[in-house]
């Protein structure tokens, strides 16, 4: 994967870096909520690889100029997550595939990327920076939430 000098694109592959420290998380935690009714680090990391998944899938080969789009419904595409985060056995081979597939949409998107191109998502203008910017924000979420819960277990 050879990003070019795109700020966008490496903010969103910084976060390989930080995902890749995960496989040092005591491996009991993994499974734990990472609050009362929340999901576990398994399914938080599945649901970002998921989204990934369908970003690569679905989203990005159509983007083109004047590119009629339409997100997943979100709320079906996260419990279908959360089912296939089930599948998991081990914290490592989870963020192994994690990482494959954000690379794979990494590569996608450095060969297609075009700040000029225009296209809709949900009737909405997109650009590919304001597009990627929406899982940079997405991968922040998580990323404290995660943090935090891995601070509070620290801690407790």
């Amino acid at each position: 994967m050879a990003v070019k000098q795109n700020k966008v694109l490496n903010q969103f592959a910084d976060f390989l870096l930080w995902v890749e420290k995960l496989k040092e998380t005591d491996k009991d935690l993994w499974l734990k909520p990472l609050s009362t009714g929340k999901w576990s680090l398994r399914e938080v990391l599945t649901h970002i690889m998921y989204w990934d998944k369908n970003s690569l899938e679905m989203m990005v080969p159509n983007m083109a100029e004047d590119a009629k789009l339409f997100f997943v419904d979100i709320e079906k595409h996260n419990q279908e997550a959360a089912v296939y985060a089930q599948t998991y056995n081990s914290l490592d081979t989870l963020i192994d595939d994690l990482i494959k597939t954000r690379k794979q949409l990494l590569d996608l998107l450095e060969e297609k990327y075009d700040d000029t191109t225009i296209f809709t998502i949900d009737n909405r203008n997109y650009t590919y920076k304001k597009f990627v910017h929406i899982f940079i924000h997405h991968d922040e979420h998580h990323k404290k939430q995660i943090e935090d819960f891995l601070e509070q277990e620290k801690s407790a």
